[in-house]
């Protein structure tokens, strides 16, 4: 997805949130620093069994912990989304099937950032979008943040409406 392409109205909400996001870790710099540090973890970690990682700004905490599965899932279903702006379209029943499985086990998951220098400071988010129903999406910050080129996130800090 390319920030650019993206509705006013949305490039508004996307720019205030990643704006609030990056005051509570202490600005657009150590944001940027937390999500090209999240990128340099191998394995993902998004798979760490505890649910936290690390990074040198942000204590990370998954309110549920992911299986490689759900993860290989999730990162498909992604794809799919990008290509045919919808998760399901495309799929065979087998892929149908895990990516039911994984919107069920991820809908309720959410990830929170606890800032290490602002202390009671944090933000959470979810992975998936089920507002709409039949019409889940992934959340744009959270493919920002995992996902993306890092430039898609500074698009979003820059924005000016």
């Amino acid at each position: 997805m390319d920030f650019n392409k993206l509705d006013v109205s949305l490039k508004e909400e996307i720019s205030s949130t990643f704006d609030d996001y990056s005051n509570i870790l202490g600005g657009k710099n150590p944001f940027l620093k937390m999500i090209e540090e999240i990128r340099e973890i191998k394995p993902n970690p998004l798979l760490n069994t505890t649910g936290i990682f690390h990074t040198s700004d942000a204590k990370v905490i998954l309110s549920k912990a992911m299986y490689k599965d759900t993860f290989n899932a999730l990162f498909e279903a992604i794809r799919r989304e990008e290509k045919n702006g919808d998760m399901l379209d495309g799929t065979t029943p087998k892929e149908y099937k895990t990516t039911m499985n994984m919107m069920k086990t991820l809908k309720s998951v959410t990830i929170t950032f606890e800032s290490k220098k602002n202390e009671n400071e944090k933000f959470t988010f979810s992975i998936l979008d089920t507002s709409e129903e039949k019409k889940t999406k992934t959340t744009f910050v959270f493919k920002a943040i995992f996902f993306y080129n890092l430039n898609e996130a500074k698009k979003a800090l820059n924005y000016n409406a």
